[in-house]
């Protein structure tokens, strides 16, 4: 799901290292020296749902609808079957039409609605629960 902000450069370090000590699948795509999209699923931490990751990315607005995001998401999930895990969930905006395009053609499917879920600026927005099942 999108930020509203920037998070400050020193937390994202800290952020990746973390999930890179954590084996984490984690990808980055670069303009240069810029980083201008990623995406990553981190395994559940309890024993019970270790099967399980979630999946956050992000992409620049000038990059977005080149395909991209989907390739830095088809490594990513290859990488986390890799690991052996076999549920990826994520959370989407139901107003953002072009990430819930992208994930269904990445096989994920809605399995519900938070109705109301985001209220930013006075306007409600609803969070689709998506999933994809990889085993």
């Amino acid at each position: 799901m999108a930020l509203t902000g920037a998070p400050p450069p020193d937390a994202v370090g800290e952020f990746i290292r973390s999930a890179i000590l954590r084996r984490v699948p984690q990808f980055v795509a670069l303009d240069g020296e810029q980083v201008i999209g990623w995406c990553d699923i981190f395994p559940h931490e309890k024993e019970s749902f270790a099967h399980v990751g979630r999946l956050g990315m992000g992409m620049l607005r000038d990059y977005r609808g080149q395909g991209i995001g989907q390739h830095l998401a088809e490594r990513a999930i290859a990488q986390a079957k890799g690991i052996g895990l076999e549920r990826i969930e994520l959370d989407v905006y139901a107003s953002n039409e072009a990430a819930i395009r992208l994930y269904g053609k990445l096989g994920f499917v809605i399995e519900g609605i938070k109705k109301k879920a985001r209220k930013l600026d006075g306007v409600y927005d609803d969070v689709l629960v998506m999933a994809l099942l990889i085993s």
